[in-house]
């Protein structure tokens, strides 16, 4: 069992072998050559390096002395002061400007303040060590906290630079069914800007006997979902059919949407309504064949403050660079009209 001693200055119990009292630093006088005897007491603590902690985590510098309390204190009294700080700049913005700029000055100047005399204290404390005008017993169990911090942060950031970050396309390339490629006998593409654009809606000789004339409205690109503005979407029309000629909230409706898109993005259009529509209870229809590309769905829905569920049909289907949707809206939806009306508005793309 070691010997211990009673140091003379704070009466507290240590091994007697130690070259002083670990609590308060008063050098033990007992040993034959005296504490500061030791010709490698220089390289005991590296003054930079513990005010370089210091400077990056207040406190730490403290901590690679091994003066636990301490590097408490100053981080302590570096967190409190920014709260305080942050509590009182934000509520006396609204009453004074003027007030609220003082006091975030003075927070500043506190903050730096008490971060410079740690780095001082630090690099002080470091140097008294190595002169033996202190005591070392080993760095804080605290100095670990902020070396892991730092070390877990560098590893972050070296993964992330090594993986680097992943291209939004290839993000999203296994969700996108590829588009089917032509053969060498499909015509050309139409040119949407020289052909007359309403000449690919309906008419009202599509229509059955008791339809009202259709009504057309340009689809503002606001109205336009985020998947068909990535996509390029440009041109955009919505078609309206419905018995009354002007239908009220609850009349069955139907309408035909036509947009154009760059090549070989309006049949890509269609795949994403698969991802849009084929959810919940929703049910994937067999589509009529019709375009490059299409689709159906049934939609089961309720409305709110409703008590029975609504049923709205939807069909989509590409050619070339147009894509059309048409969608029924209201009680009684019939899905073979809309099959026949999507059918007839095919076949008038050239």
């Amino acid at each position: 069992m070691p010997s211990i001693r009673r140091c003379p200055s704070c009466t507290i119990y240590y091994d007697e072998s130690l070259p002083a009292c670990p609590f308060c630093g008063a050098p033990n006088d007992t040993l034959p050559h005296g504490p500061l005897s030791s010709p490698d007491r220089g390289t005991v603590r590296n003054p930079l390096v513990a005010a370089l902690c210091s400077l990056l985590w207040v406190g730490w510098g403290q901590w690679y002395n091994g003066r636990t309390d301490d590097g408490l204190f100053y981080l302590g009294a570096y967190t409190v002061t920014a709260l305080l700080a942050t509590f009182l700049v934000v509520p006396l913005f609204f009453v004074s400007f003027w007030a609220s700029a003082a006091v975030l000055l003075l927070a500043v100047a506190a903050v730096v303040g008490i971060l410079g005399h740690s780095i001082y204290d630090a690099y002080r404390t470091a140097d008294k060590i190595n002169r033996g005008d202190a005591a070392f017993t080993g760095k804080s169990r605290l100095f670990w906290v902020p070396a892991s911090v730092y070390v877990l942060v560098i590893a972050m950031i070296a993964v992330i630079l090594l993986i680097g970050p992943v291209p939004p396309a290839e993000e999203h390339a296994d969700d996108i069914i590829d588009a089917p490629v032509p053969v060498a006998t499909t015509p050309p593409a139409p040119d949407t800007q020289r052909t007359e654009f309403f000449d690919l809606f309906l008419t009202e000789d599509d229509l059955p006997a008791d339809y009202a004339p259709p009504r057309y409205k340009l689809i503002p690109e606001s109205d336009l979902s985020p998947t068909m503005r990535e996509l390029g979407a440009n041109v955009g029309f919505v078609e309206f059919f419905s018995e009354e000629p002007a239908p009220k909230p609850g009349d069955l409706v139907i309408s035909q949407k036509l947009i154009t898109f760059p090549e070989g993005n309006a049949t890509r259009m269609v795949d994403s309504d698969y991802e849009t529509y084929s959810i919940g209870r929703n049910e994937v229809l067999d589509p009529p064949a019709i375009g490059e590309n299409s689709a159906a769905f049934k939609l089961i829905g309720r409305d709110r403050n409703a008590t029975e569920d609504h049923i709205h049909y939807v069909i989509t289907f590409s050619q070339y660079d147009l894509y059309e949707m048409f969608v029924t809206v209201g009680p009684d939806p019939d899905y073979e009209l809309l099959e026949d009306l999507a059918v007839k508005a095919a076949a008038k793309i050239p």
